[in-house]
Formats: structure tokens, sequence, C-alpha cells
């Protein structure tokens, strides 16, 4: 019994000639360097961008992180007795504070996000 699909032949037939097996790897070679060389250009276009980004950007980020150092560690009681400020440092300065808001939200996301 032929266990081949009659309309799927017919197709076969109906498709043409055989193509030389050096002109199907060349076809496929060539599209593979073709895709490759996109990938590269693109890598590099990327890259450029980032590049002029980064420098364009370094100078304010350099102050913004600079006033970020500057007010941070700023405490927000000033103690007489130093080891209550001692102990309680960890969260009396801004930067405190704004990591324990951080905390805050990331435990509210992961309470309705999960």
């Amino acid at each position: 019994m032929d266990d081949r699909d009659p309309a799927l032949q017919r197709l076969f037939r109906a498709a043409g000639s055989d193509l030389p097996p050096d002109t199907f790897l060349e076809q496929v070679m060539s599209k593979i360097d073709r895709t490759r060389r996109r990938s590269i250009l693109a890598w590099c276009s990327i890259g450029v961008a980032l590049f002029a980004s980064v420098w364009l950007l370094a100078g304010p980020l350099m102050s913004a992180v600079e006033i970020a150092m500057r007010i941070l560690p700023e405490s927000l009681i000033e103690l007489d007795n130093s080891w209550v400020a001692q102990l309680i440092s960890p969260v009396n300065s801004i930067a405190g504070v704004v990591a324990l808001v951080f905390l805050g939200l990331r435990l509210a996301y992961r309470k309705i996000f999960s």
C-alpha cells in the first residue's frame, strides 16, 4: 500500500526542477552574510548612539550624583545623645527615608502583582 498523499505528490511535481546543490548553498550563505552585515551595522550604530548619549549626559549625571551625595546623608533630627544618634542613624537621614519609601513601594508592588 502506498501511504503517500497524492495531492502532495502533485504539488512536488508541479514545483518544477530541482535546484543544483551548489546553487542552494550559495543562496543560503549569501542570505547569512547579508544578515550578519546588517546585524554588525545595527550593533555599531547602537554603540555609537550609546557612546554619544553617555558623553552628552556625563556632566549632568555627575552633577546629580554630587548633589545627591551632599543631600542624602543630612540628618532629619539633630540629637545630643551620641549613642541614640548612632542607634537611629540608619533611619535618621534623607537616604534612610528614601530607602524605606522604596522598600515600601517594592512590598506594595509584590503584594499587588504577585
